[in-house]
């Protein structure tokens, strides 16, 4: 069978792609800037590249949005981050405090924050009695991932609705569910996937504490798929983004980062 990409580019007049190579999260999915310009030759079909350089999430903050790759390692840049920029960036000693801080943006207008964690813990179906089960537990806090399937569990939306339905905010989002949505506000708990690496002073992936099974599949290109997730994750937010750090060494890099 003939790519999609191919059949696009061949059926087409013209074809107009609008690609984030950053966003790619899993090995399954494809349509990378690369495979684009190879089927293009294919074709004999000229290519033109347009860099889109400012974008509206992070209160339109581009230095937010490049500190973020900087920090997670996706560029080579030193860049850090200003504090002066409007976007709300906070750190949070516990997943409690931060949930409770989204908590207030949330009563405030429905719709507006949401909770998201990296794949670092089980994701169990509901109980017989559709109980969900609080997989993502961190000390005394803990709350259920986005449900599982089609359908939803009792009061809790299915997984397509949970940034649309208020119950969603008493629901841990995932990338898988995350990604192409934003809110006002978002939180993220980076879990055990990123550690640090006091040889490099940097940020590196540790498969061993992934749940995600499509992840496993693919170790060789585990790290950029996590630190994608993380980029993506951290972008959600159009006004602030609170983060919790199961890991302490790598709050204490970010925090670096940012000049505290």
């Amino acid at each position: 069978d003939m790519p999609q990409v191919d059949q696009i580019i061949r059926a087409a007049k013209t074809s107009v792609f609008f690609i984030d190579d950053l966003q790619s999260v899993r090995f399954q999915e494809i349509g990378h800037s690369a495979t684009i310009r190879t089927a293009a030759a294919r074709a004999n079909a000229p290519v033109e590249e347009v860099e889109l350089l400012s974008q509206f999430r992070c209160m339109g903050s581009n230095n937010y949005v490049a500190w973020i790759e900087s920090v997670l390692g996706l560029n080579d840049e030193d860049i850090v981050f200003r504090e002066t920029d409007q976007f709300d960036f906070r750190i949070f000693d516990s997943p409690g405090e931060m949930y409770k801080e989204l908590r207030g943006k949330e009563e405030n207008r429905h719709g507006s924050a949401r909770l998201v964690a990296g794949y670092c813990w089980p994701w169990n179906d509901p109980l017989p009695d559709g109980t969900l089960i609080n997989d993502v537990k961190i000390g005394d806090f803990e709350m259920p991932w986005e449900t599982k399937g089609d359908h939803g569990v009792g009061d809790y939306p299915p997984w397509y609705r949970w940034a649309l339905v208020e119950k969603g905010f008493e629901q841990v989002g995932c990338i898988y569910t995350a990604q192409g949505f934003e809110f006002d506000y978002i939180g993220v708990i980076i879990g055990p996937d990123l550690i640090y690496n006091p040889g490099s002073d940097s940020i590196k992936a540790n498969i061993k504490a992934t749940h995600d099974p499509t992840l496993r599949r693919d170790p060789e290109n585990f790290e950029n798929y996590v630190k994608n997730i993380y980029r993506v994750l951290l972008t959600r937010g159009m006004k602030g983004c609170y983060v919790y750090f199961t890991d302490k060494e790598v709050e204490e890099y970010f925090a670096r980062r940012m000049g505290v």
